[in-house]
Formats: C-alpha cells, structure tokens, sequence
C-alpha cells in the first residue's frame, strides 16, 4: 500500500471559507444578548482518494456495457467515516501556516482562547482506503440499478490535509459555551452550552 503523502501534523489544510466573524455571529444567534465568545481555528485529519470504479465488459447480452465511474471518498481519520463528495483538487489546499496566518488577523481570534490541538488520526492508511471502498457498492446500487461492482482501483495515493473547524468558546451568564462551526460550510455542533 502506497504511503500517505503527509504524516500526523500534516501541514496541508484546506483554507477556511467561513470567517471567525461569521462563526461567532452564528453562536451569538443563539444565545443571550451579552455573550462573551471568541473562536480559534483547528483542523480535524481526513483523507481524501478518488476510486475509478465500473466495467467494460457487458452486464448482458442485451445491456450496453456501464461506463467507468470516478468517485471522490473523504474519510474522516479520527471516526474512520467515509463520505462521497464532489471531486476536488488537491492544489486547492494551502499550508497550515499560511491557513493559521490568515486566521490569526481576524478580530475574534483570541490568544486568551484555550490552546487546541488537531485531533490526532486514530485510522491508518489501509483502514482508510478499506473505509472508502466499503461506500461504493451503495454508489453503484443507486448509480446502475444494481449492477455488481466488479471492480473499484484506487486513482491515486490518498492525500491527507486538515478540514478547518472554528472552535466557538466563551461564557453566556453563568454558563461556558462551546461550539465547533465547520470552517466550509458554516454547520454548528455545540460541546456544552
């Protein structure tokens, strides 16, 4: 197996696109005018690899033969959850530090905030892959009607990189507020409020 192009601490992150200003506003929403928060960026480990998967040869006589299929697989390297997603470049990635250095100009970046580390990947490489493999037999059931993957190859080595995650902290009254909004989409999975 193909090693993994980066180890643990990678330093390919996919830039975040969400503001820290937007991920405060979004847990300021919810709670009490007069919350003090701040938010620190940090990147969860994932995995991305792409899967050509499909046949030349003729499911019947009568059947033309399925076109090969490219499929884009995340996997999450803490959980080992697989996620198809829309395919993606790897040149879109940039450096954690110029990912950091961005950040770090931003008003609601806080020194103060508590110190984050990167959640440490828990999947190997092999798991991974394994991982992205078990999700394309549901691809192709919804993709082909069915049709029996035959065969699925990896296209690629997997590349590893850091997905930003805002990490909203703070107080509300008497209460400690915590909550990670995704750096990407703007999503929000509150830890304790």
């Amino acid at each position: 197996m193909t090693a993994v192009r980066s180890g643990h601490g990678t330093d390919l992150v996919w830039p975040a696109v969400v503001p820290a200003e937007a991920a405060v506003r979004t847990v300021a929403r919810r709670l009490p005018p007069g919350a003090q928060l701040s938010a620190r960026l940090y990147h969860h480990p994932f995995a991305g690899m792409a899967f050509l998967c499909g046949t030349d040869t003729r499911r019947s006589r009568w059947l033309a033969p399925a076109r090969p299929l490219l499929a884009s697989v995340l996997v999450d390297l803490v959980s080992g959850r697989a996620f198809l997603t829309d395919p993606w470049d790897a040149d879109e990635l940039t450096t954690r530090a110029a990912a950091l250095s961005a950040s770090s100009g931003d008003a609601l970046w806080s020194e103060a905030a508590p110190v984050l580390r990167d959640p440490a990947p828990r999947v190997t490489e092999d798991e991974a892959v394994a991982a992205g493999h078990a999700l394309l037999p549901g691809l192709l059931a919804r993709r082909r009607r069915l049709d029996l993957l035959e065969r699925a190859e990896l296209t690629q080595t997997p590349v590893r990189f850091g997905k930003p995650n805002w990490w909203v902290t703070g107080r509300s009254g008497e209460r400690t507020v915590e909550v990670v909004v995704d750096a990407l989409s703007g999503r929000h999975y509150v830890r304790s409020a």
